[in-house]
């Protein structure tokens, strides 16, 4: 394009020259007359003069960037240009490779160096065209072809701006056109990989039972025997020379070994056989096994150690018994380490601190099993060392490996055969177990349950817990069948991946069983973080279950997430891909234009506990410190309480929801598009909700009050955001929705201030003198303590009733909530006061006026004569004449 243009350039010059000429000659002095047109001899016309071109207006020059602007360009550029150099270095690195696994697998751990460097070179370009984007939405729109132009400063700004966003658009095309080839480089490397992969280990090899492939062994164990012969050789000529500091150096390992297990065994004796009152908690176990394993582990890793750093002091790891060595100690390690953690967890001489419910004889036949599969893996490891190192024959190498997938299946059937049955429990309270089918004697009982009257077994079958043992049973036979029918690698590479998956698997669940006993799980009690709670942060139950449920989770999360490259390496995967899928699940992923960071929500959740902790800590402080005061009263108490919990709570929520990386702003829209539904489906809930505001800061009743609504009467014992908490005189619960407080009458007895009146009413005969009662009445309330004596009690003549007079006396209590107990007293002096008196109180009197008595008469009569027939005794008329017989 650049040559283009500049011939472009060079046509545009031209043509100016031209009209330049063209107007020159326009302002020379004008010419004579021309003369008429002439012919040529041929009676021709002449031709007519080219017209003049139009003027071309000149192109603007290009925007130049400024010196700062093309640095600072060329700094984002240069990672963007060695990026596309490596990805284009990898593709042909790779197409020279596609037949080496190896070399493959070192090419994948440098493009994912690519993805990485595209993602910063990315990241540190974002910013700057963000920049520069809004630097040119500041300056406005370019103003239109028929408008005025804009100033030239303006303008050129305008350009330079536009330039320079157009060079960091240019490099952000570039990079995503390499993360394209890069993911294209990384299919192709998978798919070369898997091919290997599959070639290598379904590659079939004769098989280990045919005759042919002893008679071959046979044939080349000779040859080995004298190659490992002549390489020892060479080795012990070696040693020979030190035949004293080795045997020395032995001894000393043999000793360590010794005194070390023994320091370890006297240890454990200490602190885990001596008597206790009852057994053992879960996360004691649990911690048990956390420090138990290290230190099993620690007498075979001191030995292993000391071995090495004295063969290497004396330089006996020389040769290819030096090399040897060096790829034994991790083989070494992991029978130690698999040993260790085995003994730790099944516990199989202490069954008491044994984490799993499994019975002695269960725990001892799983160790010995799971030790003696970690041997044969470790000695796999060093045989197939010791085979590639002094280049033993094939045959060699292909019954090793087919001896030690056969031995490993067969442990694995074992450990399928053993029973898991559960530890022995003490036998429940009851009748004597019945006698078996075939006994004679409770003689026989005893003969052939000797234990039953100690301890209940469950009936367990060998193929339970189904879900652990038929896994274990298809690999077992997998392994059996692949390697019996010569398919030797595929049985390996099952066997190595039960035992390393299993080891990794095991290592993870101690790990979630010390989180379980540290933050609890359902039917282990209060836990140790719980207990700390509630009581040195007086949270209460619920609260500490709900945070420690939540942290628990939060842990298990965090340790899945470190479980995921340690599987993955175990299932083929290099280190650097691990880690990169674990830092893509982590540190963020990218969907469209939103990035997802499982760590920055983590952190987000933790930080909204953390708050929220910290909220209810403030809430503790005003409780105990700052509200106890008398002179605070408790309903203001409550609603600063409760404004406190509800503020704290929505802050934490809006900090977390900002560090998770959500966009507060984004809410708003959110909010709008809800407005609708809020207004028609929410309408109540959201009412209720201001309506609780609105109770909080105006504060017409408060926790404590004594109110009345709807005809019933009660003490406020909660205000919450939806609803308030009345608690009746029959201890009910009733709940009022906030708008019905709002909106409706509620009388409030105590809403100034705790005083009340009570008042009582009585009614005295008619004889008596009203004064006189007046006066005792009104000696009554001043005598009462629980009515105030200023204003003085009330005494009120209210009826003169047809019964009595009716008198009342009223008074004003301290307290209104206590007036039913005023109320009492005052009865129970008014009637002791008005019988001292010899006031006579009055009673009810009720005159019944009875009508038509004759025809009561003759009812009366009827069912006298009525009774006296169904009874058949002769009964004498009421007028005293003797009844006739009919």
């Amino acid at each position: 394009m650049a040559p283009v243009r500049q011939f472009l350039r060079f046509a545009v010059l031209a043509l100016l020259l031209l009209v330049d000429a063209g107007v020159a000659s326009s302002q020379t002095p004008p010419a004579p007359a021309a003369s008429p047109p002439t012919s040529d001899p041929s009676g021709a016309a002449a031709p007519a003069p080219p017209p003049a071109l139009p003027p071309v207006p000149a192109e603007p020059a290009p925007p130049v960037l400024t010196g700062a602007d093309l640095k600072e360009v060329e700094d984002l550029q240069r990672p963007v240009d060695q990026i596309r150099g490596d990805i284009e270095r990898l593709e042909n690195a790779v197409n020279r490779n596609l037949d080496n696994d190896q070399e493959l697998t070192r090419l994948r751990t440098q493009l994912l160096d690519v993805f990485d460097g595209a993602n910063a070179a990315r990241e540190a370009i974002k910013p700057k065209r963000e920049a520069v984007r809004q630097q040119v939405e500041q300056l406005g729109p370019a103003p239109a072809k028929d408008a005025a132009p804009e100033a030239a400063n303006a303008a050129a700004e305008r350009a330079r701006l536009t330039t320079k966003a157009a060079e960091l658009d240019g490099a952000l095309k570039n990079i995503e056109v390499t993360v394209v080839r890069a993911n294209q480089l990384r299919d192709t490397l998978q798919r070369a990989r898997q091919e290997l992969f599959a070639s290598h280990i379904l590659k079939r090899s004769p098989s280990p039972a045919l005759p042919a492939t002893w008679d071959k062994l046979s044939e080349d164990v000779p040859g080995a025997a004298r190659q490992v012969h002549d390489t020892l050789s060479d080795w012990w000529t070696l040693a020979s020379r030190r035949s004293a500091e080795l045997a020395a150096l032995i001894g000393g390992v043999v000793l360590l070994l010794v005194f070390s297990a023994a320091l370890v065994r006297q240890f454990l004796a200490r602190h885990l056989d001596t008597p206790r009152e009852k057994p053992p908690s879960f996360f004691a176990q649990a911690v048990t096994v956390g420090w138990m394993a290290p230190l099993l582990a620690m007498p075979g890793l001191i030995t292993l150690a000391a071995a090495g750093a004295g063969l290497e002091a004396m330089n006996l790891l020389t040769f290819e018994v030096g090399k040897i060595a060096h790829a034994a100690f991790p083989a070494l390690l992991v029978y130690i380490a698999v040993s260790a953690l085995a003994r730790a967890i099944l516990q199989p001489w202490r069954p008491d601190w044994r984490l799993v419910d499994l019975s002695t004889e269960a725990a001892r036949r799983l160790t010995r099993i799971i030790i003696g599969i970690a041997a044969v893996f470790s000695a796999d490891l060093i045989l197939q060392q010791v085979i590639a190192r002094l280049y033993l024959p094939l045959s060699l190498s292909i019954m090793e490996t087919a001896l030690a997938s056969l031995a490993i299946g067969l442990l694995m059937l074992q450990l399928v055969h053993v029973p898991f049955d559960p530890k022995p429990r003490a036998a429940p309270a009851g009748p004597a177990p019945p006698i078996p089918d075939g006994a004679a004697s409770p003689a026989a009982v005893t003969a052939t349950t000797p234990a039953i009257d100690a301890v209940v077994y469950d009936d367990t079958s060998l193929l339970r817990p189904q879900m652990l043992k038929l896994p274990i049973l298809a690999a077992a036979l997998a392994i059996l069948g692949t390697t019996l029918f010569g398919y030797i690698g595929l049985g390996r590479f099952i066997a190595q991946q039960v035992i390393v998956t299993g080891s990794a698997i095991a290592v993870v669940l101690v790990f979630h069983l010390a989180i379980r006993a540290l933050l609890g799980a359902p039917g282990t009690g209060i836990t140790p973080l719980a207990k700390v709670l509630e009581e040195r942060a007086g949270l209460d139950e619920t609260q500490s279950r709900l945070l420690t449920r939540a942290l628990s989770a939060l842990l298990n999360i965090a340790l899945a997430l470190a479980a995921v490259p340690l599987v993955l390496i175990t299932w083929g995967y290099t280190l650097a891909e691990a880690l990169a899928w674990v830092r893509a699940a982590v540190l963020g992923f990218q969907i469209g234009d939103f990035r997802i960071s499982l760590a920055r929500i983590m952190l987000a959740a933790l930080l909204f506990l953390a708050l929220v902790f910290a909220t209810r800590l403030v809430q503790r402080w005003l409780d105990k410190d700052v509200f106890r005061s008398p002179r605070i009263d408790q309903g203001i108490a409550n609603s600063v309480r409760t404004a406190v919990g509800y503020a704290g709570f929505i802050l934490a929520a809006l900090v977390a929801v900002s560090y998770g990386g959500l966009d507060i702003t984004n809410f708003a829209i959110v909010a709008g598009a809800l407005s609708v539904g809020i207004g028609l489906g929410l309408q109540s809930i959201v009412n209720n909700f201001v309506s609780g505001l609105i109770l909080l800061v105006e504060r017409p009743i408060k926790v404590g009050d004594r109110v009345s609504v709807n005809g019933l009467e009660g003490f406020v014992r909660r205000i919450s955001v939806r609803s308030t908490e009345i608690e009746t005189g029959e201890r009910a619960s009733l709940i009022v929705p906030n708008s019905a407080l709002v909106t409706s009458t509620v009388t409030n007895f105590t809403h100034r201030n705790s005083l009340g009146t009570a008042t009582v009413r009585v009614t005295v005969g008619a004889k008596a003198d009203p004064e006189r009662v007046r006066d005792v009445l009104q000696q009554v309330g001043k005598d009462c303590p629980l009515l105030l004596p200023h204003p003085e009690p009330v005494v009120t003549l209210e009826n003169l009733g047809v019964n009595g007079f009716e008198f009342s006396l009223g008074g004003v209590t301290p307290d209104v909530t206590k007036s039913g107990a005023v109320q009492s007293d005052l009865r129970f002096r008014i009637v002791k006061a008005l019988r001292d008196a010899g006031i006579e109180m009055a009673h009810t009197q009720q005159d019944v006026h009875l009508r038509d008595l004759d025809g009561v008469r003759t009812i009366l009569m009827r069912l006298a004569e009525e009774r006296a027939r169904q009874a058949g005794s002769p009964m004498a008329s009421m007028d005293g004449k003797p009844e006739r017989n009919s």
